[in-house]
């Protein structure tokens, strides 16, 4: 994963701005990185990109002590104090667990808050709910997937808005992806952000552990909406 070097900080434009107490718009432009100061003690998450601009974690945005870093034309609002990234603290931690010889195997981890894919080592692909899954001890493989997983530490990826509670789950290249979140009281589709199509049942769903996106749909979600369940 890409981080800002020494060099990259000496060159750093200044920072962004605030709409709030807790949402941070951080922008990069042109090929100089952006370090905006922020208090990033109980953690970050993207909330949303602006237009044109593709923000990958680890790669184009990321978090140190003093604040949040953008480069490589990211330009986002970050949701501060919500848990996720939080420059190497304890609330963001790796578990590895890998099927070997194609076996089941169970990984202990606290899966309390959420827990999702964030780096595959495997040639097989690790499909959630096929291949991989998790529970309340922790995460299964099997099939040969071998993957990195993020246990979080506040599973509510969003921000609340009037119109209920937002969580934002991206299907970058076309992979799936799972977004934990408390479905209990239902979800719907709120806006895609994507070219391609999000539809229910194709391309995004939930189950009891969150939501999940596949086929390259990008899309915000309102958590909280009464309709029946898919997962």
């Amino acid at each position: 994963m890409g981080v800002l070097t020494a060099r990259d900080l000496v060159a750093q434009e200044a920072g962004g701005r605030f709409y709030g107490d807790r949402i941070l718009r951080c922008e990069s432009r042109g090929a100089l990185p952006n370090v905006c100061p922020a208090d990033v003690g109980e953690g970050v998450r993207i909330l949303r990109e602006l237009r044109g601009a593709e923000c990958e974690e680890g790669e184009t945005w990321g978090v140190v002590d003093t604040g949040v870093w953008v480069k490589g034309g990211c330009r986002a609002d970050f949701l501060i104090g919500h848990g996720g990234s939080d420059a190497g603290r304890d609330a963001v931690r790796l578990v590895r667990c890998e099927s070997r010889g194609s076996r089941w195997q169970h990984c202990p981890a606290d899966t309390s808050a959420g827990l999702e894919l964030v780096r595959q080592l495997s040639k097989n692909p690790c499909i959630y709910g096929q291949n991989w899954g998790a529970d309340v001890r922790g995460v299964w493989v099997s099939g040969g997937c071998r993957a990195e997983f993020r246990m979080k530490a506040d599973v509510q990826a969003a921000a609340k808005q009037p119109d209920g509670l937002i969580v934002r789950c991206d299907s970058k290249d076309k992979r799936p992806r799972h977004c934990p979140a408390d479905t209990r009281h239902g979800v719907r589709l709120h806006k895609q952000l994507s070219r391609a199509a999000c539809v229910q049942g194709r391309s995004w769903g939930f189950d009891g552990n969150g939501i999940w996106v596949e086929n390259g749909c990008r899309a915000e979600f309102e958590i909280g909406f009464r309709s029946q369940s898919d997962g």
